[in-house]
């Protein structure tokens, strides 16, 4: 076994129990009994500390540094092949990053998220602020004390963001999100002054057991299959890979509002396709080269299917029928044009996850404030949900009406990541980026939806965009695929093109 063989074999190990990790995730969050939460926390610290120790085994440095690879030339020996150098710059950010944050760190933090996720879903449900604050203080310590672990040289959430978005800072993201606010404001600003569109007819009772079937079907039409995946439900849905090809996804059923479930089966079923469609070459396939370039790329995945794809016209002129068999009276005497309307209605909300492509980034863009200035410590958690409503007033222009509504609406946090909420708003970029280079390789995507062939759709992404899996850095890859560095142009394009027919301006 040559040094490349061996450090893959040690990297394989690693993954797989981080894999043995996501299974038991994924468990509590979908079938585990509430009573075994403290058994599992200590189960997942375990692990997590497990895979730590796998991930920081010497031996990996090691062959690294027999390879060439050191923190100032991670791409190692210039003979090597350019997928073997990728790996080897994957593999030194990733032992770097593991071997300065100590193992029982990491399981102690493993078993506080267990205990933080837990008693976040008890006090969004019972609307109590209070009750989450002092777990979310100890994630938020948690984070403080890993960037320092990892660069004390550099701002705390420069070096979080990082860890998502290889290369982000606070400062680069502002600098995308500050134009990209200021044109999305002037958007919803021109659709106010429209009649509103009216989107009753998707507030009609729609059974859960109805709503699960559509979820089934839109997960057959978009090519995610039950031989490599499964739908569950959750308080609040996401996506799980527990190997090469097992790849789960969750969703959430409101009987009155069923595009919720809908629209969550799309997005995630758009991080599972993407999950699915690394695959760097078969060497690599269970190593951390398998991964996804950014978690923004990630995003972009599922941005681009549940919205350029899923609340397109062409979409639904072809799926609409069977989806008004299937939910019954929740649709019944609803045309195509009422539907696409109603689906694609802008209108300031509350909840981020339910908001529409015109708001959604502005829901991003508040976390991503509160997050900076909770790790400056210049905001203190005990008064995040004044902050929270100030800004959701501010660029939204609505003040939740509970915290459950507010501050306390999304898992992240709970889990301890930081940093992870500008991916979104990112995804949404790269996904029209991705759209516009597929119209400059020869594929029009609109006509390919209109035409229901939303395999050449997928085929274009996995080429482009799934295989390489992290072989590129997040910016490498875009300038790969589209020409050009990151730009918000072509997402604002397609908003302005898609809003001025719904709005009739």
């Amino acid at each position: 076994m040559n040094k490349l063989q061996r450090l893959r074999a040690l990297d394989t190990e690693a993954q797989l129990v981080t894999n043995i990790g996501a299974v038991l995730g994924w468990d509590q969050e979908t079938y585990m009994p509430p009573a075994a939460i403290d058994g599992r926390a200590e189960q997942l610290a375990f692990i997590e500390s497990l895979a730590h120790d796998k991930q920081t085994n010497p031996e990996i440095g090691d062959l690294l540094l027999e390879l060439g690879s050191t923190a100032q030339n991670p791409l190692g020996d210039p003979s090597l092949p350019a997928l073997d150098r990728s790996y080897l710059r994957v593999m030194r950010r990733a032992f770097d990053q593991a071997t300065k944050i100590p193992s029982a760190f990491v399981a102690d933090m493993a078993k506080a998220i267990s205990l933080s996720q837990a008693a976040w879903v008890k006090a969004r449900s019972d609307n109590k602020f209070k009750d989450f604050q002092p777990h979310l203080e100890r994630m938020l310590e948690f984070n403080k004390r890993i960037a320092a672990f990892l660069d004390p040289a550099k701002r705390p959430y420069d070096v979080l963001l990082d860890r998502f978005e290889e290369g982000g800072t606070e400062a680069q993201v502002a600098s995308v999100f500050t134009p990209l606010r200021n044109n999305l404001v002037k958007l919803l600003d021109t659709i106010r002054a429209r009649p509103q569109v009216d989107d009753s007819c998707l507030r009609r009772f729609c059974p859960e057991a109805d709503q699960a079937d559509a979820s089934a079907y839109l997960m057959r039409i978009l090519s995610y299959g039950s031989d490599s995946g499964r739908l569950d439900k959750t308080a609040h849905p996401f996506t799980t890979s527990l190997g090469p090809n097992d790849v789960r996804i969750t969703t959430h059923y409101h009987e009155d509002f069923f595009p919720s479930a809908a629209f969550s089966t799309i997005h995630e079923t758009g991080h599972a396709l993407y999950e699915l469609g690394i695959d760097p070459s078969p060497e690599y396939k269970r190593t951390s080269l398998a991964q996804a370039s950014s978690m923004a790329v990630h995003e972009s995945q599922s941005r681009l299917w549940e919205n350029m794809v899923g609340r397109s016209e062409g979409f639904w002129s072809n799926h609409l029928p069977e989806f008004r068999r299937m939910l019954g009276t929740a649709l019944e005497g609803v045309n195509l044009d009422t539907y696409y309307r109603a689906i694609n209605k802008v209108e300031p909300s509350f909840i981020r996850t339910e908001a529409d492509e015109v708001t959604y980034s502005l829901h991003v863009i508040l976390r991503f404030e509160l997050e900076g200035s909770l790790m400056s410590g210049d905001l203190a958690v005990a008064d995040l949900p004044g902050a929270w409503n100030d800004g959701m007033k501010r660029l939204l222009g609505v003040v939740p009406p509970s915290d459950a509504q507010g501050c306390l609406q999304d898992i992240h946090w709970s889990m301890g990541s930081f940093g992870y909420f500008p991916s979104y708003a990112l995804g949404n970029l790269y996904g029209a980026q991705w759209w516009d280079a597929m119209k400059r390789a020869g594929l029009e995507p609109e006509q390919a939806v209109r035409e229901d062939r939303l395999s050449d759709i997928l085929a274009w992404l996995r080429s482009n965009v799934h295989k390489p899996g992290s072989m590129y850095k997040p910016d490498e890859l875009v300038r790969m695929v589209s020409g050009k560095a990151l730009d918000a142009s072509y997402f604002m394009a397609y908003l302005n093109a898609k809003y001025a027919r719904v709005y009739g301006f």
